[in-house]
C-alpha cells in the first residue's frame, strides 16, 4: 500500500513539475536587455519581490546582490527556475526564499550560485518523504562561500543529521533552525562546520541532547523554548573537566524544564559571558558554587520562576566576575530569610546592574541590597515598597538608573537623594504619592538627571501644587532640561479634591488659593456666624425644651419597627478576597483574565475609597457583589482581614446560597492550618484549583467562569425588606 501511495505521489509531483516548467517564463539571452520584473521593486543592486505571490522566479537583471522573494507561491524549485538568475550568478550574495510554499527541490538547484553568502529557506513546506530533495539542494551550496543559513520552521523533526548529508558547511558562521519539531540533537552533525559562531535551536521539542563532539568556534548557542529537563545539557567531560565549546560566550537555556542548576555540567565554560536560565522549574538554588567557576560570566538571568523557585541560599549567586543580575518575576519574599538568605548579595563585588522586580521586598528586604556599592542600575518595579528610607540610596554612590515603578510609596522625601549625584534616570511613577516637596530633588541630583518620571501618582491639587507646577515650568525652561519630566503634562492628573479629579496638573486651579486674604476674612465671618447661630440655637432649645421632649416622645411611638426596605443592585460580578503577598498573581493572572472576559471585579487595593472605614467598606462592597472569590493560600490563613471578609461573606451566603462563595486554591494547605470558617467553606463549596500546566489552567478558567455565571438562590429578591441585623448575626465569631 505504501509503495502505491509513493508511486502516485511521485506521479503527482512530476505533473506539477511539468506544469511549472510550462509556466516559467525563460530569460532573454542578452542580459543587457533584462529589466526589473514588473511586480518587483528594484534599486541599485537590490530586487524586492516580497509578497507579490509569484509562482516562479522572474528574470533578474545583471549586477544584483540582494534578492527577496519571500511570501511567494513557488511550489517547486528547479534548475530551470534558477536559470532566470543567470545574469547575476556572479554577483548574487543574499537570497531570501522565506515562506515561498516550496514543497520540493529538484536537482542541484543552487549549484550555479557560486557567490552566495546568505540563504533563507524558512517557513516552507518541504514534503516529509522527499528529504533527499533538500539534502541535494543544500549539497549544491558547497561551491558557494555560504556564511548564514536559515532553516526555521521546516518541521524537520529528527532529520537534522539527514538534511546535512551532502552539505560540508565549511564557510558557515550562522545556522538557525528555530521552531522545528526536533526532539533529539547531537552536535556530531556539526563537526565539519569549523567556522560556526551562532547556532539557534529556539522553539523545538528537544528532550535529549548530546554535546560530546562540540563546535570549538561556537560563541552563541540558543536552546530556549525546548523541553530539556532535570539537568542542563552536559558541556563538560566529568572525567577530564574539559569542553569542546572553548569559545562559547552566550548560552540561552530559558523556557526549559531544568530543575537543578548542576554546576558540573557547565563550570568548564571559562569563556561564557551571558547565561539565561529564566522560565525554568528550579525550586532551590543552593550553596553548590553554581556560577562561581564561570570566571568570565558577566550577565546572569534567573527570572520568571514565580511558581517554582522558593529559595536562594547563602552563596548560591557567588561570582567575582558577574556584572548584571536579573531576579525579576520570581515572587520571592526578601524579608523571609528562608526564601532569600540575609547575605545572598555579599558575594558579588563587581555587580553593576540588578533587577529584583515582581518580588516582595517590603520595608526590610531592601536592606539586603545595601552591600552592592558598585551598582549603577537598580530596578525595583512592583516590589511592595511602601517607603524609600532616607539612608538607603546613600549605599550606591555610582547609581545612574533607578526604577521604582508601581510600588506603594506614599511619601516622597528629597533627603533620600541627598547623596545621589550621578543619577541620570529616575522613575517613581504609578505610586501613591499625593504631595511632592518643592523642590522635589536636591540641586546636586538634578544636575546629572536626564529623565524624571513621576506620572500616575495620587496628586493632591491644593495650594502647594501651584508651587510644584512653578518648579516644573522653571526646570523645563532650561534648554538642557526641556525633556526632563517624562510624560508631562499628559499623564499627570489631580486625584484630590473631588472637583479637580482627573484634571491635568498643568491646568488645575484650586479655587481657594486665588485670594488668601479673602479666604481668611471669609473663614472669620463664617466662624463668627456659626457661633451666633449656635448660641441662638441653645437659647431657643432651652426655652422650648419641654415642647422638644414631647415631639421626640411622639416620634418614638410613631417609628416603624421590624424590617427596613432596602434596594440592592449588583455593581460587581465578583469581590476578590486575597492576602497582600498574593497580589502579584491576582493582578497579573486573575484580574487580567477576568477583565478581558468583561467581568467587573472589586479589589480593595485598587478600588477602595480613601476615608471610608475599612469594615464598612468591606461589608458594603460584598453586598454590591454577585459573588465573592477567595484566593486561598498559606498567606490567606495568616491574614485576619481575609478571615473577617470570609465571615461577612458566609453571613451573606445564608440568603444567596452556596453559589455566592467561590474558593480558589492557589496552593496546597495543610488542614491543621485551617480555621473552622475555612473548613466550613471547603465543605459547602468545591474549591477551584490553580495549576501551572496549560491544560489544567484551561480547566481552571472554565470552572471559574462557570461559577461566576451560576444563578443565585431563586428565593432571594434584589428589592424587598431585608434586615442588616439578620445578616450580621453570624459574623461575630
Amino acid at each position: 500500500m505504501g509503495q502505491i501511495l509513493f508511486f502516485y505521489g511521485s506521479i503527482a509531483i512530476l505533473v506539477i513539475f511539468l506544469v511549472k516548467e510550462y509556466e516559467t517564463v525563460p530569460c532573454q539571452v542578452d542580459c543587457q536587455k533584462v529589466k526589473c520584473p514588473a511586480n518587483c521593486t528594484c534599486t541599485e543592486g537590490d530586487v524586492n519581490c516580497h509578497g507579490r505571490d509569484l509562482t516562479y522566479i522572474p528574470c533578474i537583471p545583471s549586477g544584483i546582490k540582494h534578492l527577496n522573494l519571500s511570501n511567494s507561491n513557488i511550489s517547486i524549485l528547479s534548475n530551470n527556475e534558477i536559470k532566470n538568475l543567470a545574469c547575476s550568478f556572479e554577483t548574487l550574495k543574499h537570497m531570501i526564499l522565506r515562506d515561498c510554499k516550496i514543497k520540493l527541490f529538484v536537482g542541484d538547484v543552487f549549484i550555479n550560485l557560486t557567490h552566495l553568502e546568505v540563504l533563507d529557506l524558512s517557513f516552507n513546506e518541504i514534503v516529509s518523504n522527499q528529504k533527499e530533495s533538500i539534502q541535494r539542494a543544500l549539497g549544491s551550496l558547497n561551491r558557494a562561500p555560504l556564511q548564514k543559513l536559515k532553516l526555521d520552521r521546516l518541521l524537520i523533526q529528527n532529520g537534522v543529521q539527514e538534511i546535512f548529508k551532502y552539505f560540508d558547511g565549511r564557510h558557515l558562521t550562522h545556522l538557525s533552525m528555530r521552531a522545528n519539531q526536533i526532539q533529539e540533537f547531537e552536535d556530531k552533525v556539526l563537526e565539519n562546520f569549523t567556522k560556526l559562531i551562532h547556532l539557534n535551536l529556539h522553539g523545538n521539542w528537544i528532550t535529549k541532547i548530546s554535546l560530546s563532539s562540540g563546535v570549538e568556534t561556537l560563541k552563541l548557542f540558543n536552546l530556549s523554548h525546548n523541553q530539556i529537563n532535570i539537568f542542563p545539557p552536559i558541556f563538560c567531560d566529568h572525567k577530564t573537566g574539559k569542553t569542546h565549546y572553548k569559545n562559547l560566550k552566550n548560552l540561552d537555556l530559558s523556557w526549559n524544564q531544568i530543575i537543578v542548576p548542576y554546576s558540573q555540567n557547565w563550570n568548564c565554560l571559562k569563556t561564557l559571558e551571558t547565561l539565561n536560565l529564566s522560565r525554568n522549574d528550579m525550586e532551590d538554588i543552593g550553596n553548590n558554587d553554581s556560577f562561581s567557576n564561570l570566571t568570565s560570566l558577566k550577565t546572569l538571568i534567573l527570572s520568571e520562576m514565580r511558581f517554582s523557585l522558593t529559595r536562594i541560599r547563602k552563596e548560591a549567586l557567588k561570582s567575582d566576575s558577574l556584572q548584571h543580575l536579573d531576579l525579576s518575576g520570581n515572587g520571592l519574599n526578601f524579608e523571609n530569610r528562608k526564601e532569600v538568605d540575609e547575605t545572598v548579595f555579599h558575594y558579588l563585588p563587581n555587580l553593576t546592574s540588578l533587577d529584583v522586580s515582581d518580588n516582595d521586598l517590603g520595608s526590610d528586604g531592601v536592606k539586603k541590597l545595601t552591600n552592592l556599592s558598585r551598582l549603577e542600575t537598580l530596578i525595583m518595579k512592583h516590589v511592595n515598597l511602601r517607603l524609600l528610607p532616607d539612608d538607603f540610596l546613600g549605599h550606591f554612590p555610582n547609581l545612574k538608573y533607578l526604577n521604582l515603578y508601581r510600588n506603594k510609596i506614599e511619601q516622597f522625601s528629597a533627603n533620600a537623594f541627598q547623596n545621589v549625584r550621578l543619577i541620570e534616570v529616575l522613575n517613581i511613577s504609578d505610586n501613591l504619592i499625593s504631595t511632592f516637596p518643592v523642590p522635589p530633588l536636591p540641586s546636586t541630583t538634578l544636575k546629572s538627571l536626564k529623565k524624571f518620571d513621576f506620572a500616575y501618582n495620587y496628586f493632591l491639587c491644593d495650594c502647594e501644587i501651584l508651587k510644584l507646577r512653578k518648579w516644573i515650568n522653571k526646570v523645563l525652561s532650561d534648554p538642557n532640561k526641556t525633556n526632563l519630566i517624562s510624560r508631562y503634562p499628559d499623564q499627570y492628573w489631580c486625584y484630590k479634591p473631588q472637583p479637580l479629579y482627573q484634571v491635568l496638573l498643568n491646568v488645575a486651579e484650586p479655587t481657594h488659593c486665588k485670594n488668601i486674604k479673602y479666604q481668611l476674612i471669609l473663614s472669620i465671618v463664617c466662624s463668627a456666624s456659626i457661633c451666633v447661630v449656635f448660641t441662638v440655637f441653645l437659647i431657643v432649645a432651652y426655652v422650648y425644651r419641654w415642647e422638644i421632649k414631647l415631639f421626640l416622645h411622639k416620634m418614638r411611638h410613631n417609628k416603624r419597627d421590624g424590617y427596613h426596605p432596602l434596594t440592592y443592585t449588583f455593581e460587581y460580578n465578583t469581590y476578590v478576597v486575597y492576602a497582600e503577598k498574593d497580589s502579584a498573581w491576582v493582578i497579573h493572572d486573575l484580574l487580567k483574565d477576568l477583565e478581558e472576559a468583561k467581568y467587573k471585579a472589586y479589589t480593595r487595593d485598587r478600588d477602595s475609597v480613601p476615608g471610608v472605614a475599612r469594615c464598612d467598606e468591606i461589608v458594603d462592597n460584598i453586598y454590591k457583589s454577585k459573588t465573592v472569590i477567595f484566593v486561598l493560600s498559606k498567606n490567606f490563613m495568616a491574614c485576619q482581614w481575609c478571615l473577617y471578609q470570609l465571615n461577612v461573606a458566609q453571613a451573606r451566603a445564608v440568603k444567596l446560597g452556596p453559589h455566592f462563595m467561590i474558593p480558589v486554591l492557589l496552593e496546597c494547605i495543610d488542614t491543621k492550618y485551617m480555621k473552622k470558617s475555612v473548613q466550613h467553606l471547603f465543605r459547602t463549596s468545591k474549591p477551584i484549583e490553580w495549576a501551572r500546566q496549560s491544560t489544567k489552567n484551561k480547566l481552571f478558567w472554565s470552572e471559574l467562569k462557570t461559577a461566576l455565571d451560576e444563578d443565585l438562590n431563586d428565593e432571594f429578591e434584589e428589592t424587598g425588606y431585608q434586615s442588616f441585623d439578620a445578616d450580621y448575626a453570624s459574623i461575630g465569631t
